[in-house]
């Protein structure tokens, strides 16, 4: 069962809403990698010459670049990547300019990537997503390592999307063999309420089930611990290696409730 969430959860801890420093972020980070939950350490590009200040001789760091300086900002924060042995980069997380016709600048910065790291583009919740779908499906039959990446949540209501959303986005992915990520607001298993601001967050491991089955919506409003659970232990390994091969990874801003919502629901 474990295998199920083998490095399935990013450490973001320097984003919003955490924002921890790098003294404080990198370790934690250090201290829950050998979990085989954890997965990569996610740096801002323009923190990365910060980073380096802060590894240790012994570090190896699995490390993604989340491109918030554009993709004109993306060389020397890769350069400086290659030119440090102690990370590997591990993938490139990019949105596109908001302005833009997305279609078209999600054409272009796949054509301005790196061909040798997977890279995700985020994909904003706007008139013709497909189609910047559309456009990293046909990438990827064109050899390009790139998938797809939803915001999930965030510091203000309308940051969170509705199921449906989500279903049809993940349906999207399912249907086209696009291998996508999620950030932000998914800092448990199970979908919820948060008692302090209100807000209704998706559950990670409601995200997993829908896309074992394809963008079930069933999945992702479902709110029982005990049935979600029992859901993941009914999956076929079949459907397991769907739902892994379509969710690699979500970021979180807090490694530890992650984990110990999955021990909780004896699900490790």
């Amino acid at each position: 069962m474990g295998q199920l969430f083998a490095g399935l959860v990013d450490d973001a801890a320097l984003f919003p809403p955490a924002r921890e420093s790098l003294e404080t972020a990198l370790p934690a980070y250090r201290a829950a990698v050998d979990d085989a939950v954890i997965g990569r350490f996610l740096c801002p590009a323009s923190r990365v010459a910060e980073l380096r200040t802060q590894l240790l001789a012994e570090d190896l760091l699995d490390l993604v670049v989340i491109a918030d300086t554009g993709v004109d900002g993306l060389p020397k924060a890769l350069e400086d990547v290659a030119s440090e042995p102690r990370v590997r980069l591990r993938g490139i997380e990019i949105a596109l300019p908001e302005d833009a016709d997305q279609a078209r600048a999600a054409t272009v910065t796949i054509a301005s990537l790196p061909t040798e790291v997977t890279a995700f583009l985020e994909v904003r919740r706007a008139v013709g997503w497909h189609m910047v779908v559309d456009g990293i499906a046909a990438a990827r039959e064109a050899g390009a390592q790139v998938g797809a990446k939803l915001r999930t949540g965030g510091v203000t209501a309308d940051a969170f999307p509705s199921p449906e959303e989500v279903a049809e986005f993940v349906a999207a992915c399912a249907e086209r063999h696009v291998p996508f990520k999620c950030t932000a607001g998914l800092h448990h298993a199970v979908r919820h309420t948060d008692p302090e601001t209100g807000f209704v967050h998706h559950g990670f491991v409601n995200i997993l089930l829908a896309a074992a089955h394809g963008g079930s919506i069933e999945d992702l409003v479902m709110i029982d611990p005990v049935a979600v659970a029992a859901q993941v232990r009914a999956l076929t390994e079949d459907e397991r290696r769907t739902a892994r091969r379509l969710f690699t990874a979500f970021g979180s801003c807090d490694i530890d409730s992650p984990r110990s919502d999955l021990a909780d629901l004896d699900l490790l």
